[in-house]
């Protein structure tokens, strides 16, 4: 996966704000740029106070998601909230402020990863929703295992291994990507095609049973 167009055009902004503003504000201290940004709006100082730790931020980034692009997105993602956070909280120390945000992101999107529900079209009668109703009978749920474990014998034993790993046992991609030792993009196909072999060889199942 390449660097998003909007990574570029972001780094691209960051060299020319370093080159036309960085004589005015580099050196005012953090807190400064804070209350400077509240009273002017000015979104150039957001981009001067975010490129102080940009390469901090992105190491974090690396060091949770264990993977260069999706670290850029992910530093990416955590600029461009700023514009809007910086003037809704109190920001005492923007260096620690701004870590923790990275932080908490990054464990965000793992925890999304490993609680991304199989199906979600938003049916409560279908297969899709098996694994989210709380008000499905349980007659209706015994049927849906059913047709789930006899779904899962038939797929391929790599979306199989996967879907079973990421959805059964909560592993995140980067897990699975240990265990299997397959590549990631490899993981998240098995995984992507898997669900759609699913679905429809759930919702034959259970349609032939009605």
């Amino acid at each position: 996966m390449e660097l998003t167009k909007e990574l570029l055009i972001f780094e691209k902004d960051m060299r020319i704000i370093n080159i036309k503003y960085n004589s005015k504000l580099d050196e005012k201290t953090d807190s400064e740029l804070v209350q400077l940004y509240k009273k002017t709006n000015d979104t150039n100082i957001v981009g001067e106070m975010y490129t102080r730790y940009a390469h901090i931020v992105f190491g974090i980034c690396l060091k949770y998601l264990k993977n260069p692009d999706m670290a850029s997105e992910a530093q990416l993602e955590i600029y461009s909230h700023l514009y809007a956070s910086l003037k809704k909280y109190e920001i005492k120390e923007f260096k620690s402020w701004l870590l923790t945000v990275a932080r908490n992101h990054c464990i965000s999107f793992l925890k999304k990863q490993t609680k991304e529900i199989v199906y979600n079209d938003g049916d409560k009668n279908s297969a899709n929703h098996f694994m989210e109703s709380d008000t499905d009978t349980s007659h209706t749920k015994e049927k849906q295992l059913v047709a789930l474990e006899k779904a899962l014998l038939q797929l391929k034993p790599e979306q199989k291994q996967c879907i079973e790993l990421f959805f059964l046992d909560n592993k995140s991609y980067f897990e699975i990507v240990d265990i299997t030792k397959h590549e990631l993009k490899k993981v998240k196909s098995f995984i992507q095609n898997g669900k759609r072999n699913l679905q429809i060889i759930m919702q034959e199942y259970l349609q032939n049973k009605e």
